[in-house]
């Protein structure tokens, strides 16, 4: 019985100590922290180096003597300076004036007689939607399916309450080189601008490399207009997925840009319709990172 109560003592004893320090066996004086007198004896002493080793570090840490020592890059500034970039007061009020425009298509308006409702391909065919927006004819974007016999029912007719079809409000108007190509309206589904816009970026790209499969049509400014109405249907705050395909499409614009450029032409509109996509996205959704690959672009041009 005695020895199980000085077990139990024991373990009772051991939460008490320091585990730092190991077990106190010699007497320690009892003194303030603040103690800074000469030692009398070695109880004063003792209290001394306990109090001065709970003020050393636990892990001590020599410098590699092989260390190599990393260079300081200094941090790249956001702000740009090319004379060519969109100045920053235009910049301002270009992005308040894009807000103002999304307010006014969220709002619900009448369609106009001069439109027209008609069937749009399958969000998913991508090639249907080129042939859309090159204001084909809707057999070439949609060509008729063979019907398919029904079976008539024994009792009675039936009777559809709804319209299955898929419509969208588009206007057709021609462009400056006489071809006719779609416009974007009110009516657009928010849905569909995110999958869209992903279509665009890779025309862009297609547009801008030399050995594309043919048949292949030019860009016109009519695709830029359309690609300007879809981010207006875009959200504010979206996923890091989509983020980044509005990152991809900036870029795809920069460079469709630079070719725009060198064109040497008569093309100041279409820069224009450039720099709107690239500052809708950068102002918009904050990246502002991207102003910098514009003006690593405009510095290439010499």
């Amino acid at each position: 019985m005695n020895n199980l109560k000085r077990k139990r003592n024991q373990v009772d004893d051991s939460d008490d100590e320091e585990l730092s320090f190991g077990r106190q066996i010699l007497p320690v004086a009892n003194l303030p922290d603040t103690f800074d007198g000469i030692p009398s004896d070695g109880m004063e002493y003792l209290f001394t180096v306990r109090r001065d080793a709970r003020l050393l570090p636990h892990v001590a840490r020599v410098p590699n003597p092989y260390q190599a020592k990393n260079p300081i890059i200094p941090p790249r500034s956001l702000e740009t300076t090319h004379p060519s970039l969109p100045s920053p007061e235009w910049r301002s009020l270009f992005e308040i004036r894009f807000r103002n425009l999304r307010k006014n298509i969220a709002q619900p308006t009448d369609s106009t007689a001069s439109s027209s409702k008609l069937r749009i391909p399958d969000l998913k065919n991508r090639s249907a939607w080129w042939d859309f927006l090159a204001g084909k004819p809707e057999s070439v974007w949609n060509p008729p399916k063979k019907p398919k016999a029904l079976k008539q029912k024994k009792f009675g007719r039936g009777m559809r309450a709804f319209n299955d079809d898929v419509g969208l409000i588009y206007n057709v108007a021609s462009t400056h080189e006489g071809d006719i190509v779609s416009q974007p309206a009110e009516g657009l589904l928010p849905r569909m601008a995110l999958h869209l816009l992903m279509y665009f970026t890779y025309w862009i790209n297609q547009h801008l490399t030399k050995d594309r499969q043919p048949p292949f049509p030019r860009l016109t400014r009519a695709h830029l207009q359309w690609v300007f109405t879809l981010l207006t249907r875009v959200d504010d705050y979206i996923s890091a997925d989509d983020m980044n395909l509005l990152r991809n499409l900036t870029r795809t614009c920069i460079a469709l840009l630079k070719v725009i450029i060198y064109a040497g032409e008569d093309n100041a509109d279409d820069q224009a319709a450039c720099w709107m996509i690239i500052s809708v996205v950068i102002g918009i959704w904050g990246q502002r990172d991207l102003w910098m690959d514009a003006e690593e672009m405009l510095k290439s041009i010499r």
